[in-house]
């Protein structure tokens, strides 16, 4: 029975994904932590210069479901994304899922990143960086093209990429596999 569950979710979830077509990061240039004056929570900011691998996947925890979400500053539908997973892991704080944010505006958009990060509350970790590092690590990891933003990976507890999508996020297939 577990095999089946196993099996549907995956399928569920591979459902989502879009039908499309891994190298060594330099270590970030600079990390930034600053504190949300409305929330108190602390959001991380890595500002990676060159291929970004390690800046990413150092910030994946044993033991946690991890969404490693593209997104850039002017996508809407990565504005709802982010207000939808706010609302549903608020919604469900038993949830051992972590969010990882990277930002594909590139480093001289730091401070409108910066403004989104703690405007819409989104205290967690976001990788500063462009489009065409992120692609780099979206092909390296899924031999997929990243076609845009928002796009996601999804590890599981182990730390194993289980799922990649280039849609928007369905939060009851996410909640269904991170239940597991």
């Amino acid at each position: 029975m577990k095999i089946f569950s196993a099996v549907f979710i995956a399928l569920l979830f591979i459902g989502l994904q879009a039908c499309s077509d891994q190298k060594d990061a330099q270590t970030s240039k600079n990390n930034t932590q600053f504190e949300n004056s409305t929330t108190h929570s602390i959001s991380k900011i890595v500002e990676a210069q060159g291929p970004i691998k390690n800046s990413v996947l150092d910030e994946l925890q044993q033991g946690r479901w991890e969404l490693v979400m593209f997104w850039a500053t002017y996508c809407h539908i990565c504005k709802k994304d982010f207000e939808k997973l706010a609302e549903f892991i608020e919604d469900n704080p038993s949830l051992n899922l972590t969010i990882i944010g990277v930002v594909t505006d590139g480093l001289e958009s730091k401070q409108k990143a910066i403004s989104q990060i703690t405007s819409r509350h989104l205290n967690y970790t976001h990788v500063l960086t462009d489009f065409d590092h992120s692609n780099e690590l979206y092909q390296d990891i899924t031999q997929s093209r990243l076609i845009g933003v928002p796009s996601q990976l999804l590890y599981n507890v182990k730390n194993e990429l289980v799922s990649f999508s280039h849609k928007a996020i369905d939060l009851d297939v996410l909640e269904i596999i991170t239940s597991e």
